[in-house]
C-alpha cells in the first residue's frame, strides 16, 4: 500500500498532538525483530539513560508506560 500517505499522516497527527505528550517514539513495526530494535534504539536516549533503562524491549516498554505517571 505504499504511496497512500500513510507517513504524512502519521507525521501531522504527530505534530498535532505534541503538545500534549512529551515523547513522541517511532518504532518500526514491520516485524517483530525491527520492533525489538527499535525499542532498544529507544533505551538509547538520554532520559531513558537517566532512568537507568537496559537495553531490553521489556524495560523500555516500562518505562514508557511510567511516562505518562510523571
Amino acid at each position: 500500500l505504499g504511496g497512500m500517505g500513510k507517513t504524512q499522516i502519521a507525521l501531522k497527527f504527530a505534530e498535532d498532538v505534541s503538545s500534549q505528550y512529551g515523547y513522541v517514539f517511532w518504532v518500526d513495526a514491520t516485524n517483530e525483530d525491527t520492533i525489538s530494535t527499535s525499542l532498544k534504539g529507544i533505551s538509547s536516549i538520554p532520559s531513558a539513560k537517566t532512568a537507568d533503562v537496559d537495553g531490553t524491549p521489556e524495560s523500555v516498554l516500562y518505562w514508557i508506560a511510567s511516562l505518562s505517571k510523571e
